[in-house]
């Protein structure tokens, strides 16, 4: 089964993005998963206790600045679809950075 975690985060600029999970039991070892970034880039500087945001080190393409745990303003899973969620107004191609596994 394929689960989804999605981490949103917003930039004190005002600009807001995500960092996605993806579990999928039964296709990768226990344990393992990828991960991407959706309107953020990977220029972020964050290199504290939180796995996924020194892993990822996402940053603001609006201004630069890194994000991190405290930029976070909401969470959400998504488990049994291979489809991933998107606004009406993310309804065009997917502006992602490339995924990550570990």
């Amino acid at each position: 089964m394929k689960t989804r975690i999605f981490t949103y985060v917003e930039c004190p600029c005002g600009h807001r993005g995500a960092l996605i999970e993806t579990i999928e039991t039964g296709v990768f070892p226990a344990g393992q998963h990828r991960t991407w970034l959706r309107k953020l880039t990977r220029a972020g500087t964050y290199d504290g206790g939180d796995v996924l945001f020194a892993k990822m080190k996402p940053g603001c393409p609006a201004c630069g600045r890194s994000v991190g745990p405290d930029d976070v303003v909401g969470r959400s899973e998504l488990q049994g679809t291979g489809e991933v969620l998107r606004t009406k107004s993310e309804s065009g191609p997917l502006e992602a950075t490339p995924a990550v596994s570990w």
